[in-house]
């Protein structure tokens, strides 16, 4: 295997004379001793990039995610140009805006990557990024953020990393994907770590981890190119007692999380007290006298979601007993739908989303989603559209009634409201909101099933007040669409 020796004939750059080996590349953390580049799950990760076309690293706090993404990247343009004689080949590396670019990759690629070997600079032609000399293959490392994905759709890298994967949304990972592509390289390897939480949790979870491509049918036949690699904090031996006293003393969530790479719990979850164990239920027939009512999220291209709610009177206690959930289907076909798999039963109520009620021109004709499903046999009335509100409802519904259970149950039927409840992320802006840039369909149904909706739990006077307005201002809307 060819070695790249050091010009300087000094260990102090960081790098040993450099060899691309199966144990990775050599290298110094603190200018001193010298070791193996890659610690042993590192490695096993970079050794899968090798015959998988897309590698997620991590899953916690403390691993060396950051630093496994551009090492790798670097050995593969080592490897390209020493193996293969490729120069001048572009990879990139991405972060979700320019401040953590700096923070968590650029400051170290300056520390860690030796002088002899690039700098990290920015040309005319090709922006920001670590530039291999010309004698090593003239590589390059770009470093980019993502502010906006779209920038990237005629891009070409023979190589990908994206730091904290989960904070982006899968459309950009459609997007990224679709760089992927040089002339003369074949298997161009897409890396990427993360930690649990953040508006792509779901899908990266259900592709990385679960391998449930269910909801990713273009995906289906390329599954075996997935791989996972989970690494914990004590697969780190360099991490200080500094460092673990702070993970140590996080709460018991953040710790499951961050510690032990729980994809179930994670920072920023918004419904914190969701337990499996305790709101899903297995279905039974709900008695003729339960109180029932339906709520629609509306959506064509984006999924659009109705929820079946069954409320038992003497307890309170709100059933979630069915779901559609898809994308993709008219107006008129959802009401069909809706209607289909409510037969037999009667309806108290059934809520839409508000901005059912915009109006739109379709084939001439000036309609909406809510007049289309009036005239398929659904009658609608606008939810309560108050976001705060609505989310302060849920919360109160999943904490236990007086009788020691919940006061929402999901059926386990349900599947889509199940993956995608738990799985909500904060907003970064609205900090007291849900991200609705997360998949948040079947939650904002539900928040429109509980318009009408003051839970027994203790409800306050500010509580009913709001409940109060937003029955009079239904009083109002009711006259106005009769």
């Amino acid at each position: 295997m060819p070695r790249i020796a050091n010009p300087s004939g000094s260990r102090s750059f960081g790098i040993a004379p450099l060899q691309i080996t199966p144990k990775g590349l050599a290298r110094t953390p603190d200018g001193g001793e010298i070791r193996e580049g890659f610690l042993p799950k590192q490695m096993k990760a970079r050794t899968l990039t090798e015959d998988h076309a897309f590698v997620l690293y991590g899953g916690a706090r403390g691993p060396g995610k950051s630093f496994w993404l551009r090492w790798t990247l670097l050995w593969w343009l080592l490897k390209w140009f020493w193996q293969e004689g490729h120069r001048n080949v572009r990879v990139a590396l991405f972060c979700e805006t320019y401040v953590s670019l700096k923070d968590r990759q650029i400051s170290k690629i300056s520390a860690e990557f030796p002088r002899w070997l690039g700098e990290v600079k920015s040309t005319k032609a090709d922006g920001l990024g670590f530039y291999i000399k010309e004698q090593f293959g003239g590589g390059a490392i770009l470093l980019r953020n993502l502010d906006d994905p779209s920038k990237y759709q005629s891009a070409e890298f023979a190589g990908i990393a994206i730091d904290e994967l989960t904070k982006n949304t899968f459309e950009t990972f459609e997007i990224l994907r679709g760089s992927l592509r040089w002339p003369g390289i074949h298997h161009r390897p897409f890396l990427a770590a993360t930690n649990p939480g953040g508006i792509g949790h779901l899908w990266a979870k259900a592709l990385f981890v679960d391998g449930s491509f269910t909801g990713f049918p273009q995906l289906l036949q390329r599954k075996d190119d997935f791989a996972f690699v989970k690494a914990l904090p004590e697969d780190n031996p360099y991490l200080d007692a500094a460092y673990w006293d702070e993970l140590n003393s996080l709460s018991e969530g953040l710790r499951r999380a961050w510690v032990n790479g729980d994809w179930d719990i994670f920072a920023g979850q918004v419904f914190t007290e969701w337990n499996p164990l305790e709101h899903i239920c297995d279905p039974f027939k709900i008695p003729k006298h339960w109180i029932r009512r339906r709520c629609v999220d509306g959506g064509y291209a984006a999924p659009w979601c109705t929820l079946w709610l069954a409320e038992e009177p003497e307890t309170g206690r709100i059933y979630v007993y069915r779901e559609i959930y898809g994308s993709e289907v008219t107006d008129r076909r959802q009401a069909a739908l809706v209607k289909k798999y409510s037969k037999g039963e009667a309806f108290k109520v059934s809520f839409g989303d508000p901005a059912m009620w915009a109006k739109k021109n379709v084939q001439g004709v000036v309609t909406s989603s809510a007049d289309e499903y009036s005239r398929g046999g659904v009658a609608l009335v606008p939810g309560d559209n108050n976001r705060i509100n609505g989310k302060m409802k849920v919360h109160r519904a999943l904490a236990n009634l007086p009788d020691g259970k919940p006061g929402l149950i999901v059926f386990r039927t349900c599947a889509n409201l199940i993956r995608t409840l738990p799985a909500l992320p904060y907003d970064p802006i609205r900090v007291e909101d849900v991200d609705s840039k997360a998949e948040d369909h079947a939650y904002d149904a539900l928040r429109y099933g509980f318009s009408e909706y003051v839970t027994k739990v203790a409800a306050t006077a500010k509580d009913i007040a709001a409940q109060r307005r937003w029955e009079r201002q239904q009083e109002r809307l009711a006259q106005a669409f009769g």
